[in-house]
């Protein structure tokens, strides 16, 4: 993985060419530049090579997602009214809202010129793939945010917010990885199914370690969500699952602003234990990667290198919860 990434991070420095208005394009290289894990890039990379594709002719397909994922989190700083990203001021913090704006647009531009390298009926198809994705991150976003206003969520409705917000993106960049290599159809069909159960795995455990894992591995602070007073499915489980004097603790806590920070992650935290919701979730992570091995097991593939390809999904979400 490693070298996966220095591959591409000499890539998009040299992509990133255009320098006026730098107003425009120091924010865009600013936020490229700061790391992350290339998680996207990465997995389209190793897709391709799996299926016999070369990196130089698959680094175009990965950039264009990282750009595309980059804008979303610009836009998504914004809306958050965010300070900090990765360790560093988001773009803003750093300049300010009309620039955050203007950048994550012609990122997203950025992300489909990216994707010219590619021969006439090759570009069509992955700008095509990207477009219907691009709708549907949106509309998780939409979900996503009126959540916090909503009262009663179903866990349906929480899943189907985490799949379009986070699980497409990583769907396509293993469809990507498919496409670029010339796979068929129907491989192609399994990767973006695999992708996405992936993908709703991983956001999933995101969710746990925002709450329970380690926050130098984690890179953020432990217990966000539950500052932010977001209800993610922990606080949905435990929710459902309490009494009605409890349930009103809970929420009464959850919702509060007076609370000392540490005091209220740790009761809610508690709460998400002895509800039974840390054990809940970490099954229904379970059950999403286990959809994604049998998918992997229908590809068109010899047996060694399915194994391989388990084996990768495995390293994405065996992050210590």
């Amino acid at each position: 993985m490693t070298e996966y990434i220095k591959i591409f991070e000499d890539y998009i420095k040299k992509e990133l060419k255009h320098n006026k208005p730098k107003n425009l394009y120091e924010p865009v290289k600013y936020l490229l530049e700061s790391g992350g894990k290339r998680l996207r890039p990465i997995i389209v990379l190793y897709v391709s090579e799996l299926f016999g594709g070369k990196i130089t002719n698959s680094l175009p397909a990965a950039a264009a997602l990282e750009i595309f994922h980059n804008f979303t989190l610009a836009h998504d700083d914004i809306m958050d009214n965010s300070l900090m990203r990765r360790g560093k001021k988001t773009i803003n913090s750093k300049w300010d809202n009309n620039t955050g704006i203007l950048s994550g647009d012609v990122m997203l531009i950025i992300s489909y010129e990216i994707l010219n390298q590619y021969e006439d009926s090759k570009y069509i198809l992955l700008s095509k793939k990207l477009t219907e994705i691009s709708r549907l991150v949106c509309e998780g976003q939409q979900a996503d945010m009126d959540f916090s206003s909503e009262k009663d969520i179903t866990e349906n409705e929480y899943l189907e917010m985490v799949k379009n917000k986070t699980a497409v993106l990583i769907a396509c960049s293993f469809m990507f990885g498919g496409i670029v290599a010339d796979s068929d159809t129907s491989n192609i069909d399994l990767l973006y199914k695999i992708g996405l159960n992936l993908g709703i795995a991983f956001q999933l455990e995101d969710d746990l370690l925002d709450s329970f894992g380690d926050q130098k591995k984690f890179g953020k602070k432990i217990g966000g969500d539950i500052i932010e007073k977001k209800k993610t499915l922990l606080f949905l489980h435990t929710n459902s699952k309490l009494e009605f004097d409890k349930r009103l603790e809970f929420e009464n806590i959850f919702n509060s602003n007076e609370m000392d920070e540490s005091e209220k992650i740790n009761s809610i935290k508690s709460f998400y234990e002895t509800s039974g919701a840390v054990s809940y979730i970490k099954n229904k992570v379970r059950v999403y990667f286990d959809e994604a091995k049998q998918l992997i097991d229908k590809l068109e593939l010899d047996n060694d290198t399915k194994k391989k390809l388990n084996q990768f999904s495995k390293t994405l979400l065996n992050r210590e919860i």
